[in-house]
């Protein structure tokens, strides 16, 4: 249930969307998960997922040590009165436990409108059937596993503790994890590669990214910011962002295969920071498509020129530069609205064509069978509208592949 259906028939939940930094001095914005009123029982907790606020929680689950969690613990979150949950107060435990929850609920539901069916997470057997939530943990990391997403705190300095259980970004990524766990498998012991563990980062942001762009104030506030130059240093390509100017990965950079570590490398031998870095040519060629295809709904509908399309690139000089930022801004004035239609519209293609693409990919492989399998499902969905901007973002990158090219317009909402 997504979009005018979730807000007539769903449950309200507050969240952040970004800037956990800030969040003393910003407003959650409502979100409606889709489910009943009433429907979500305490934890919060539903058939899927439960949440477990512990007490004391100083050790991460790490095999065997996993769920369920048999320690102490704070008592469940309930609803209000109405069957909703936004009447929590941000700064208590209670809005902690509901923000994860209410977070993980509401990417979910994204990604199962992109993939038109519900997931069946990868750990599910006749014992263990739901993936456990836990807000707090003494720890300066968060991750998922089998059968749970924990988090505990960024330690940055001069600041205090930053929970990411507030951290949409870090959330959603967690959750991307487990979603590709479902979609791809888990690789025999032992046989997981530098290309698998680089691939699911990619993916986890590319989860973050897109879910991201489903709050409303965050699509207005990055066009009014850009004046939709989305290759502008913004909030959509800084990725589990944890202050205005500080972020663990860019979306939007210039990394090549050629720059990160040889994906023949043992794995083992891969420090985590190798890991994420090898990571950034596949997430920064999928920003780039989805810019892409942004620029060319502009085109096609006639809300910037062909040659504004073609100049604003992030290879431009600086003078260059600043007539790119005038034009854009002209152009944005004349119709917000359309281009914010338009951001949407690339939203949903990236987003139904990484989930169909994620389906049917599995645990063996390389980054070349993402862009061919890229290629295909764009070809059946979108009549094979992105084709040039597929090829041309994952050459850019390096990661190579030769067709035949060929024109054609974008065709809007098919699904």
């Amino acid at each position: 249930m997504r979009g005018a259906r979730a807000e007539r028939e769903g449950t309200r939940f507050r969240l952040y969307a970004q800037l956990p930094l800030q969040v003393a001095s910003q407003t959650p914005e409502t979100v409606w998960i889709g489910r009943p009123p009433g429907s979500i029982g305490p934890g919060p907790s539903d058939e899927r997922m439960y949440v477990v606020d512990a007490i004391g929680k100083d050790k991460h689950y790490e095999y065997p040590y996993l769920p369920p969690w048999r320690g102490p613990m704070h008592p469940p979150v309930v609803a209000g009165p109405d069957g909703h949950f936004d009447h929590l107060e941000p700064g208590t435990r209670e809005f902690m436990a509901a923000h994860m929850y209410g977070t993980i609920r509401f990417v979910l539901d994204i990604w199962e409108d992109y993939l038109g069916e519900e997931l069946s997470w990868h750990f599910s057997s006749r014992d263990r059937r739901r993936l456990e939530l836990v807000p707090i943990v003494e720890w300066d990391n968060a991750h998922s596993g089998f059968g749970f997403i924990e988090t505990g705190f960024a330690e940055i300095e001069g600041v205090d503790r930053q929970p990411f259980c507030l951290n949409f970004d870090v959330l959603a990524h967690e959750f991307g994890h487990s979603l590709l766990y479902a979609l791809l498998g888990t690789p025999p012991p032992g046989k997981a590669t530098a290309t698998y563990h680089a691939f699911h980062e990619s993916a986890a942001d590319c989860v973050a990214m897109v879910a991201v762009m489903h709050f409303e104030s965050v699509l207005d506030r990055l066009l009014e910011r850009t004046g939709g130059n989305l290759y502008l240093p913004n909030e959509l390509n800084r990725i589990g962002e944890l202050s205005e100017t500080k972020q663990i990965r860019l979306a939007s950079n210039s990394m090549k295969l050629g720059d990160v570590p040889d994906f023949s490398t043992p794995v083992e031998r891969l420090t985590q920071p190798e890991r994420h870095a090898m990571s950034l040519p596949l997430t920064g060629a999928v920003f780039d498509m989805m810019v892409d295809v942004f620029q060319a709904l502009l085109v096609q509908d006639g809300l910037i020129s062909r040659e504004l399309d073609k100049f604003s690139r992030p290879e431009l000089h600086a003078a260059d530069e600043r007539r790119v930022q005038a034009a854009f801004d002209l152009c944005y004035a004349r119709n917000r609205e359309g281009f914010k239609q338009a951001l949407r519209d690339a939203r949903d293609y990236m987003g139904r064509c990484l989930a169909a693409t994620w389906r049917r990919l599995s645990w063996d492989l390389r980054y070349e069978d993402v862009a061919a399998e890229l290629l295909d499902v764009d070809s059946r969905r979108y009549q094979g509208a992105g084709r040039n901007i597929i090829i041309s973002s994952m050459e850019w990158r390096d990661i190579t592949f030769r067709f035949g090219r060929g024109q054609r317009m974008f065709r809007r909402r098919m699904d």
